[in-house]
């Protein structure tokens, strides 16, 4: 009854309104932060599954504007690791890099379009070791596309993640929101992973909310899981709570 009453919501959220896509969703848009400006968000999150629970406390993600349409991305969590029967440890998280470019804007265009390459890699401690990360690179390589209709703005994102050491991965992800006041929006996406074969599939829903309670801060938030069961080893709980900070150049 519960994943029925989470799903309606969903659905409702894609009915209307316009979005806003990346933190606190997995789902990234065509937006960039303006130029010169940064947009950081400082955030806590939590995956939860049958067998382990990771906790990325916090999780920092840099971004700042070079022009109006090109984001360069900077992204980091610390990570804390709890594994059923094993124990809890902690360390640095990877490092993300990344340069989104919107070369189609909506105005001039119809819609909007960016692609958005991401570098991921091992930082200099013993995480990967430990076997907090995974060790090697991935270099994600997604599209962005945003169309406003009225008030509704449907963003979609699709992309391949080429892994150094495991198998390849596809992404795709679809959100929408609804702008209850100019200062406070619902939010909802499905997202999915799938390996590149596309025979194992981890897909997740999440709702969430953005409060802009000042012109330079805004809270985010939001709660989700998988459609699977929680014994199938997919998240059971998927939650992130965050600040966002928004400085003009």
């Amino acid at each position: 009854m519960l994943h029925r009453s989470l799903f309606a919501v969903f659905l409702i959220l894609l009915s209307t309104g316009p979005a806003h896509a990346g933190p606190p969703l997995q789902t990234d848009d065509t937006g960039t932060p303006g130029d010169k400006h940064w947009e950081i968000n400082i955030g806590y999150s939590l995956d939860k599954r049958h067998a382990n629970t990771t906790h990325e406390t916090p999780t920092l993600d840099l971004n700042y504007g070079v022009g109006e349409n090109i984001q360069l991305n900077y992204g980091v969590p610390w990570l804390v690791l709890h594994e059923n029967g094993n124990g809890t440890k902690s360390g640095l998280g990877n490092s993300t890099v990344g340069v989104k470019w919107r070369f189609l804007d909506e105005k001039r265009n119809g819609v909007a379009m960016s692609v958005y390459p991401q570098f991921e890699f091992n930082n200099p401690t013993t995480s990967a070791d430990r076997g907090i990360v995974d060790e090697g690179t991935n270099l994600l390589l997604p599209v962005q596309v945003s169309k406003k209709f009225g008030p509704v703005w449907i963003n979609g994102e699709a992309g391949y993640t080429f892994r150094q050491h495991s198998t390849d991965e596809w992404l795709y992800g679809l959100s929408n929101g609804y702008e209850i006041l100019k200062i406070f929006s619902l939010l909802g996406e499905i997202h999915g992973v799938s390996t590149k074969d596309l025979k194992n599939n981890e897909v997740v829903f999440n709702i969430g909310s953005q409060w802009d309670f000042d012109k330079k801060y805004g809270l985010l938030a939001s709660v989700g899981r998988s459609f699977k069961s929680a014994t199938s080893g997919a998240p059971n709980l998927l939650l992130y709570l965050g600040l966002q900070i928004r400085i003009e150049g």
